[in-house]
């Protein structure tokens, strides 16, 4: 007598439309990243669990051995170096990301682990989506999303490579119209239909415009969620004619230019904030902490959101007890084109982009998208508006709680001065706050001092190169613009052992009408200074353009000091790294390094996303998937492709017997069908009677007459009848015991199977 053959026709259908839709994956991913000298091992151990997937669903008793095998490699792997497979998974994941966002020089490094991580996982996808009763749904959107990934990443000649799958496709396609279809005749017309639809694709690019535009922002706003890694161009004054010595560097005659900017509608004076710099060289303000961005939206970064635009300062019940903190709408339309810098209040408390700007921020408060802004752009804040020297202010600040956990940090950070400025710098500064009792009062103080002795001009005398900017403009210019008061004011401010930052933007001044037509001789510089327990305030020291200036009164009273200011060279601060070149002082510092590190050493010019949030999109497309196959198990949806009356009736029989099996109850030793269904109802498991879903079934098998559509809808209403009042928890565990049974409700005879056979005529009592 032969042996039993250990797979039978539907495990090896199954193996086949796996192998076929795996290796179509594979091959295009493989060559699309580089490393198809992997191809030979990738496709090995995609095979081997395939083969041994389908093995344990062969039945057979010793096959048990199959996933005590897998536990063990998982639990040997995590005792390798690196943690093995997992470790490597994490480096593969790593170095795609990294592949995708152009740092080619990775990809050879972590080739294996790449080829490793994607064998197993398309593995296991093609072998779960190939499963009878799932449909081709979930085994396309794989498909579709490989052939995206080629096209987005511009390999559209590895389309070829993708034949198999497509293949596989269609065997799903055939197998779920026809479940008794014979893959070896369906595979060779599935080759020949691909073959000939490849053949006749156009040699030229062809495309249908509205599908390509919709392709287009899918694939963009797949980009700005998940993978925004390139280089923002930065707001600057610059741009607007208040840099004429360039890179960043201070002083010399401004040009300000009339090009409008954008529309602000506003009922009081607002600055507008741009960019934010920290750190004073001499020569110029640089920004040293913003090199990392976050997505705006991204619940990870809500804490550092909330900390950088101090979502929640001051307190609560500061916030309540000023009118002046009220939160307002402002409404910002753009009017020209500009940087990807999204201007906004000192403040955010709301933000309402248009659906196509995608905010990022950083850890210097400035907030931009990933792209440049265009003409018509428009975005809402809500805001309280308010600055420095604003009525009730300061009693505001002095009730402020000041068990402030971030005041420590901020005031290292922003009090940090090069050490080249003078001693009597710090003496008049002393002086200037003297009669000062609060930190606001000193901010004031140093306010009103640069206002009242210092003039507005757009074309003061340049200062030298050799001498410190500020100690020029304070003791021998004495007049400027805008970017020579906020400079001084930030760095007499940290002097004071104020914390202190400089800022640019705009300054949006509304007309009667309530709107502001900002253009760029709005451009603006001024400074923000943090109080504890507060948080920021805005200060402008610049002087109204016609304003009276007094004179100064003596620097200090030291007779053997100079008036002019001792000439010190360009403060130009050594990197802390040794091994990185100084910066080009003719550079501008806002833009980013197009040099990239060395993977090896330095961590990479671009973030990748990080590898919780790329976890957290394939649980969210597992779950997805799962979700759908799930769903397709229904039984009336299995009913509703079935072609005969009797089928459907055997279908909602068996759910209703794997209900029963999943409760506890099942058949007794010789009871046959019916007498099981009268015991049933008998002991009220279920709210509705089976025993006539079970005359039915027992009616359609043995009575020799086709039932017609009307006993099937009974049978139906049976069903839903008994499923409807179940619990939620018992819905849940029926569906997810329905899934993974093969034979819970699909094959014919289980509910009329009896524990023992008995002769056909016990069957109907």
């Amino acid at each position: 007598m032969a042996k039993p053959a250990i797979f039978n026709t539907n495990h090896m259908t199954r193996l086949l439309t796996a192998f076929l839709l795996s290796l179509g994956l594979l091959l295009p991913l493989l060559m699309l990243f580089n490393i198809d000298a992997h191809i030979p091992l990738a496709v090995t151990i995609s095979s081997a669990i395939l083969a041994l997937l389908t093995l344990r669903s062969s039945g057979k008793p010793w096959t048990w051995l199959i996933p005590a095998l897998f536990v063990i490699l998982l639990l040997t792997q995590l005792a390798l170096p690196g943690a093995g497979f997992f470790g490597g998974s994490l480096e593969a994941i790593k170095a795609i990301m990294l592949y995708v966002n152009g740092l080619n020089a990775v990809m050879p490094l972590f080739g294996k682990y790449v080829a490793i991580f994607l064998a197993v996982g398309i593995a296991g996808c093609s072998y779960l989506f190939t499963k009878n009763g799932i449909g081709f749904f979930p085994a396309a959107i794989l498909v579709v999303l490989t052939l995206f990934a080629i096209w987005s990443m511009g390999r559209a000649d590895l389309v070829w490579y993708a034949i198999p799958a497509l293949c596989a496709l269609l065997l799903l396609i055939s197998q779920n119209s026809h479940e008794k279809i014979s893959v070896t005749n369906v595979l060779p017309l599935a080759l020949s239909v691909v073959l000939i639809s490849m053949l006749i694709l156009p040699a030229s690019r062809f495309t249908i415009p509205p599908l390509e535009d919709a392709a287009m922002r899918l694939k963009q706003t797949i980009t700005d969620y998940l993978f925004f890694t390139e280089p923002r161009s930065v707001f600057t004054l610059g741009s607007y004619g208040y840099y004429p010595m360039g890179g960043g560097v201070l002083g010399g005659e401004a040009e300000p230019s009339d090009y409008p900017v954008m529309i602000v509608k506003t009922d009081r004076k607002i600055l507008m904030r741009g960019v934010i710099k920290d750190e004073y060289t001499g020569r110029s303000f640089r920004d040293t902490s913003s090199a990392r961005r976050y997505l705006y939206i991204n619940p990870r970064w809500a804490r550092l959101r909330e900390k950088v635009f101090m979502e929640q300062m001051p307190a609560e019940s500061l916030r309540k007890a000023s009118a002046l903190l009220t939160e307002k709408a402002v409404v910002v339309q753009m009017q020209n084109n500009a940087a990807s810098t999204v201007f906004i209040p000192l403040y955010l408390r709301v933000l309402t982009p248009l659906s196509n700007m995608v905010p990022y921020f950083n850890e210097a408060s400035e907030l931009f998208i990933t792209r440049d802004l265009e003409e018509g752009d428009r975005y809402t804040v809500i805001t309280p508006v308010f600055e420095g020297g604003d009525g009730d202010l300061d009693v505001l600040i002095e009730a402020a709680v000041k068990n402030d956990p971030n005041f420590a940090e901020i005031k290292s950070l922003y009090t940090r001065l090069p050490s080249h400025l003078e001693q009597r710098v710090y003496n008049d500064v002393a002086t200037m706050t003297a009669s000062a009792r609060t930190p606001y009062e000193k901010a004031m103080a140093i306010m009103r001092h640069l206002q009242k002795y210092y003039a507005y001009t757009l074309k003061p005398v340049t200062p030298p190169e050799n001498l410190d900017f500020i100690t020029y403009f304070l003791y021998v210019g004495k007049e400027g613009y805008c970017t020579y008061f906020a400079s001084a004011m930030t760095v007499l401010c940290r002097m004071a052992g104020l914390p202190a930052r400089y800022v640019e933007g705009f300054l949006a001044v509304p007309a009667s009408d309530g709107l502001a037509y900002v253009t760029g001789k709005d451009g603006h510089a001024w400074t923000e200074v943090y109080f504890e327990g507060f948080g920021w305030v805005p200060f402008d020291p610049t002087p109204s353009q016609h304003g009276p200036r007094e004179t100064p009164p003596p620097p200090n009273t030291d007779p053997n000091t100079e008036d002019d200011p001792t000439p010190t060279p360009t403060p130009t601060p050594p990197p802390e790294n040794p091994d990185q070149p100084t910066p080009d002082p003719n550079q501008n510092p806002d833009a980013p390094d197009p040099t990239p590190p060395p993977p090896d050493n330095d961590p990479p010019p671009k973030n990748p996303p990080p590898w919780w949030f790329i976890l957290l999109v394939f649980i969210a497309a597992s779950g997805l998937a799962i979700y759908f196959f799930i769903r397709s198990r229904a039984p009336i949806r299995i009913a509703t492709k079935k072609t005969t009356a009797k089928d459907k009736i055997f279908i909602y029989g068996n759910a209703v017997y794997a209900l029963l099996r999943l409760l506890g109850h099942g058949n007794k030793p010789g009871e046959t069908p019916i007498r099981f269904a009268r015991r049933i109802d008998m002991m009220h498991v279920l709210a509705t009677p089976i025993t006539p879903l079970w005359r039915l079934m027992a009616l359609s098998n043995y009575s020799g007459r086709e039932p017609g559509d009307e006993q099937a809808e009974k049978a139906k209403i049976i069903y839903q009848d008994l499923y409807k009042p179940l619990s939620t928890i018992l819905k849940i565990r029926f569906r997810i015991f329905a899934t993974i049974s093969a034979k819970c409700y699909t094959n014919l005879d289980t509910a009329l199977a009896p524990a023992h056979p008995v002769p056909p005529s016990n069957i109907i009592p």
